[in-house]
């Protein structure tokens, strides 16, 4: 396994290491598990893409128009839940 270095606050790294060894592991292991959560967490854009809209919206709001046309409602979910969250698009 390749090793790096991480800069660490030295309290923090010693009640980490006291954690690791009161369970009885590794504190890498610790450490790459708690990266690896972190790491596999969906990102805010994967979760409004796959956020769900209910068929009474889609019914209600099948109606709708801007300027003549249709609403791209994938669009518009994007940007709502974006507006909502604060995330940028």
């Amino acid at each position: 396994m390749e090793q790096i270095a991480l800069h660490i606050n030295r309290s923090v790294f010693q009640r980490a290491s006291l954690y690791a060894k009161e369970q009885g592991v590794d504190l890498s292991a610790v450490i790459e598990s708690f990266l690896m959560k972190w790491v596999s967490k969906p990102s805010l854009e994967e979760k409004i893409k796959n956020f769900p809209i209910s068929k009474e919206v889609k019914s209600l709001a099948g109606h709708l128009h801007i300027d003549g046309n249709a609403m791209d409602w994938d669009k518009e979910r994007e940007h709502y839940l974006a507006d909502k969250y604060g995330f940028i698009i």
